[in-house]
């Protein structure tokens, strides 16, 4: 599969799979419904577009991950903020940033800075020095 390159934004090309491990330097842009079959280690921001599926952990400093996503593995951000969009399902979403949860999230456990909770979740556990949960339709 390819991957396009401009400045420090990388963009996979749509539609398509990847079976080993992805690693990139900058920024990554992930097009809607792509497979990834194992990890993937960026050193900018990752911005998976809906539908998208990943079976292996996400490194990254921050991004932003979209409606319907899954990441069965973790997500662990160093330093960015996470913003994780009405119905993803991430396993652990680990942050050293601020973290944003919309809608109908699912995630065994969240750690974060500040964690602010737009909706109703499915989280196990809320770990952060400040969470606050917004109610109703945002």
């Amino acid at each position: 599969m390819v991957i396009f390159v401009q400045d420090s934004l990388h963009m996979a090309e749509r539609g398509s799979y990847y079976e080993g491990s992805v690693k990139i330097d900058g920024d990554f842009l992930v097009p809607p419904r792509t497979e990834f079959w194992k990890d993937i280690v960026v050193s900018g921001s990752i911005y998976l577009c809906p539908e998208s599926h990943v079976k292996g952990n996400i490194t990254c400093t921050g991004g932003v991950i979209c409606r319907g996503c899954v990441i069965e593995g973790d997500l662990i951000a160093e330093g960015g903020e996470l913003r994780i969009c009405d119905g993803a399902v991430v396993n652990r979403i680990i942050s050293t940033g601020d973290v944003f949860l919309r809608k109908d999230v699912s995630a065994a456990e969240v750690r974060g800075n500040n964690i602010l909770v737009l909706g109703k979740v499915k989280c196990g556990k809320l770990m952060g020095k400040n969470t606050r949960v917004v109610s109703g339709d945002i």
